[in-house]
């Protein structure tokens, strides 16, 4: 039996420094479209906590792509071509 997580979702707890970036988020389903959820923990004027919602389109997941980083930027990590390596034979 498959999961149906239809009209529901979870916040995961985030460990981010800066201060302005959503403490709790994650996925949220309505209706059967996707969504992603960003909370935030805050206190009233009169002092009572609460919890500030904004709901959003899904984050695009990137794919890992080993080495990318390193390809990407010419910074001496990238690998080299054969011809590129003044001769070494290894």
């Amino acid at each position: 039996m498959q999961y149906d997580n239809t009209n529901s979702g979870a916040a995961f707890k985030k460990d981010n420094p800066n201060p302005k970036a959503p403490q709790y988020s994650g996925p949220l389903n309505v209706e059967g479209k996707d969504f992603e959820i960003s909370l935030w923990e805050k206190t009233s004027k009169a002092g009572k906590p609460f919890l500030s919602i904004k709901v959003g389109p899904p984050r695009e997941k990137k794919a890992y792509t080993p080495n990318a980083h390193n390809q990407s930027k010419s910074n001496g990590y990238a690998p080299q071509a054969e011809d590129d390596v003044d001769g070494i034979p290894f």
